[in-house]
């Protein structure tokens, strides 16, 4: 559900049951405790707006308070790991024991498989962010299961980063694609270490579909395979690390196999030097000490059906 919306539009008489059906259809499910519902005399509004798969929600309200039980999760139609950001006021969340006063600029997550509770003491502006499950570590379960305040670095970079997006208002598939991506990224980094890797395995089938296309461009780098994909360098160089590669090092692996099989297979029709420039290397020579590292003869052995 996007697009905006005011209490105004209602009638006075029927802002409560408008307040509740707006918060569920646009927070996830939600029970508002009828004591303490929306000041119907309150100026409130919401505004939803996908980005790329996920939702980015901004609410402004008075007071109210509502929780998230047995019920509400289970008429939740997928999981999500959502970001709240107060930003301005401030809002009081109750997991359990646990009892978390969030103020202005700071950003707590939270799972919609867990019960959760909160009440709005005074006029609050917030903003949440979305993320399906689907989004994180390629549907892998989200780890997250106590509310958890993002209090370092990437938090507050998170927190900047949809203040940006925000302000941008709507934005078209590659932008909202790319600006996914970063939160996704940031939220990675802000959450405790042993939370889900973001997206992994469809980022990495993805980059290692676009390095097998381009091998033979000799400007297939670390920087180009980042910029392809809308993330860092260093996330790239991460992805790598956590299969026991190096971007450079499967790179070149690929391209020696690659090289083999061409030289296998034209035999005394092909050169090494050509082989090797058509494979993206920039001498033979270079070629040469690798390919014999990786397969323990000299190239021109495999073309004359030597090895």
């Amino acid at each position: 559900m996007t697009g905006t919306w005011t209490l105004e539009q209602w009638p006075v008489a029927e802002r409560p049951d408008a307040w509740r059906h707006l918060v569920s259809r646009t927070h996830l499910p939600w029970r508002l405790d009828a004591e303490r519902d929306a000041d119907p005399a309150a100026v409130a509004s919401i505004t939803a707006r996908p980005l790329d798969g996920l939702t980015l929600v901004d609410c402004s309200a008075g007071r109210c308070s509502g929780r998230r039980g047995r019920s509400e999760i289970g008429s939740t139609d997928g999981e999500y790991l959502a970001v709240l950001t107060v930003l301005d006021g401030c809002e009081h969340i109750a997991q359990g024991e646990r009892r978390i006063v969030l103020r202005r600029g700071e950003a707590l997550a939270w799972s919609s498989s867990q019960p959760l509770r909160f009440a709005i003491p005074q006029r609050l502006r917030k903003r949440t962010l979305l993320v399906p499950r689907a989004r994180l570590a390629g549907g892998r379960p989200v780890d997250v299961e106590r509310a958890t305040v993002l209090s370092g670095p990437a938090g507050r970079l998170l927190v900047d980063h949809l203040a940006a997006v925000a302000a941008v208002g709507e934005l078209p598939g590659p932008a909202a694609a790319a600006a996914a991506t970063a939160a996704l990224e940031l939220l990675a980094a802000a959450l405790p270490g042993d939370a889900p890797e973001v997206d992994a395995e469809p980022r990495w089938e993805r980059v290692r579909d676009h390095i097998e296309e381009h091998l033979a461009d000799p400007l297939l780098r670390p920087h180009t395979i980042a910029a392809a994909h809308a993330i860092s360098v260093r996330a790239l160089y991460l992805l790598f690390e956590r299969r026991g590669e190096t971007v450079s090092g499967y790179v070149r692996d690929r391209r020696l196999a690659r090289a083999r099989a061409d030289l296998a297979r034209l035999g005394p029709a092909t050169t090494v030097a050509r082989t090797a420039h058509r494979w993206g290397f920039a001498d033979q020579a270079g070629f040469s000490r690798a390919f014999r590292r990786r397969y323990g003869c000299p190239p021109n052995a495999v073309r004359l059906g030597r090895a």
